[in-house]
This record gives C-alpha cells, structure tokens and sequence, in this order.
C-alpha cells in the first residue's frame, strides 16, 4: 500500500502522485475528428502534456522519488458533450494532512486507481461540497497549517477540519482571499518564502523568515494573450491559436470544465519543493533564483508546456504523498 504523511511542503518527498491527461487516440474517435483547425491542437496538447509528465516522472524518480499515475479509460467516454475534466491536477481534489488523505469528490475522475493502493485507514472521503478542502488551499509548516478560504466555504465545513486539525496538534490559521494560495505564495524551505505581495502578514505570522517579492506579474504585459482574453473569459490560452476562432468556440462549449482561470495564476510562485534544497520551478525568473541561492537552494526547471491551457504548474500537476518528517514547531 502507497504509505501516506505531510506535515511540510519542503520535507523530503518519496511518494509523489502525478496527473494526466486524455490519451490522443481518444480524439480520433470524434465526429469532428476531420476538422484539422479544432483536432490538430488538441491532439498537440494531448501529445505534449503526456511528454512533459513523462519529463517530470523522470525528475522525481532521478531524485530518489517513487511515482504514481492516473489515467482515464477512454473507451468509457464516447462523446465529447459534457465530458469531466481529466485527472490532470491531483492537488486541486486531494489534501495530504498528517497521516490522512482528503479525497473530495474524485472517484468518478480518473483518481480511483491510485486510491485503490492506499488503506481505507488513511482515507478521508469528503462529498465536493463548497469550499472542499485540498492542498491548493493550504500551505502545511509543521505544527501550522494555513487555509485559505473560498467565499462559498460552508461555516460547518470550516468547524469540522479546524475542530479535527486541532486535536491533532495543528494550530489552524484561516484567510479568506478566495483563490489557491499556491498560485500566490511558496513556502520553499524553513526561513525562505516567494511571494506576489503581502498575502500573509509575514513579519506576525513567519517572523524572521525572508520573503522575497515578486514585481508585478500582470498579464497586462503578455499581448499575445490579450488578443484571446475576451474570447476566452480568461480562462485558458494556447499559444499560436490566438486567432483559431473555430478552436476557441469549440473549447468554450464543450471543453469548459477543461480550464481554470488562467489569468489570476502565477507559475513563478506555483513550485513544488523535494527536499530543504532542492526545488522544480516551471520558468527562469533571475530574483526568485538569486533568493534560492543565498538559501542554498537548488532549482530544477521543468517546462509544463500547456499550463496555461489547464491552468496547472508544477505544484497542481502532483500531490505529495508521502514527506518524511514530523509535526515541528517553527513557531514556537
């Protein structure tokens, strides 16, 4: 059985549990198939997003890491109208906490397979209420957990966990900034943060830990994407299909629950941490490399090429299932 344990996003990682998407040959059982303008970019990013796993299964397994796959059986879905999300970002559904994993809603979305090897004992199935919780919206620091919460967050839902984390040992601090606090901040190891801006009152709550900033990181600033933004609600962008009219109707009807929102998401902050020194990051940024390297950080490029059509870096394309490390105290 896959062990399972979190207590901190920078612990060392030995078991990782890494997204997928829909297989290629699923798109030439379509309809639509013969239309090249709609299938061939779709083809392209099923082809492309499949290698770019594959890259960053090879990342985690040359660190020592043991991984895990999901994948749909395509011969269940047969047509394109209404078809779910494939089980491309594991942390938007899951929550390792402790010796639990959250799994909300996730069965029916390709994830069955990985659950099936973990025990029932460290399973906490949830119904996909509002406001579930997962570990997009929480950042774990030891003994600290903080949870940022949606604005549909049910006042019950946020009783339960904080109730169950606190007789656990957890100290529970809540926000209510209504996004994924991975899109706004990274914890990358004990006395080191990268941020957008003050999402956190850093100097009260991580006191003594240096944050660097990032400058603004405005999509006002990318032109390309300012060409589909209206098109697209700012939803998703596919580079070099600005102007695919046919492919942007085509997505905007029945691919809709494919996307997220792209344009409030920040990849430089999106990382996901093996170990106290070494980190995967999904773009150069020179500031935020510097900030590693007076840490003693060591950064590992990986290029999610399609991120800003799903809406997922390298932190929402995985979900750390097991970190070692205990319920320390940084705060103390």
């Amino acid at each position: 059985m896959i062990p399972i344990k979190g207590y901190a996003t920078f612990d060392p990682l030995k078991h990782c549990w890494i997204g997928s998407g829909f297989k290629v040959e699923w798109f030439s059982d379509l309809p639509i198939y013969k239309n090249k303008k709609i299938m061939d970019p779709l083809k392209r990013i099923a082809e492309e997003t499949e290698e770019d796993y594959q890259s960053l299964e090879k990342i985690l397994k040359d660190a020592g890491v043991k991984t895990y796959r999901s994948f749909l059986d395509i011969d269940k879905v047969k047509s394109i109208k209404n078809v779910f999300r494939p089980p491309v970002n594991p942390r938007d559904h899951f929550a390792v906490i402790g010796d639990k994993i959250y799994a909300v809603g996730s069965n029916s979305q390709g994830y069955a397979d990985v659950l099936k090897q973990i025990s029932g004992k460290n399973i906490v199935l949830e119904p996909n209420t509002p406001g579930s919780v997962n570990t997009a919206t929480i950042c774990r620091v030891g003994k600290d957990l903080w949870w940022d919460l949606r604005p549909d967050t049910e006042q019950k839902t946020i009783e339960k966990y904080k109730e169950e984390w606190t007789n656990n040992g957890f100290r529970v601090h809540t926000s209510n900034r209504g996004y994924h606090s991975d899109s706004a901040f990274c914890v990358v190891r004990p006395g080191c943060i990268v941020s957008l801006y003050n999402v956190q009152d850093y100097k009260a709550e991580f006191p003594g830990w240096d944050v660097l900033y990032l400058p603004d990181q405005s999509w006002s600033k990318v032109s390309p994407f300012l060409d589909i933004k209206a098109k697209v609600g700012g939803q998703w962008w596919l580079k070099g299909e600005e102007h695919n009219d046919q492919l942007i109707e085509f997505v905007n009807t029945w691919l809709k629950d494919w996307v997220g929102y792209v344009e409030e998401t920040v990849f430089d902050v999106n990382m996901l941490s093996i170990d106290h020194n070494t980190i995967i990051c999904n773009t150069y940024n020179k500031e935020v490399f510097d900030h590693f390297k007076k840490h003693k950080v060591e950064p590992v490029l990986f290029n999610f090429r399609h991120r800003y059509f799903w809406d997922g870096g390298v932190h929402c394309i995985t979900q750390d299932l097991y970190r070692e490390g205990t319920q320390e105290d940084y705060f103390g």
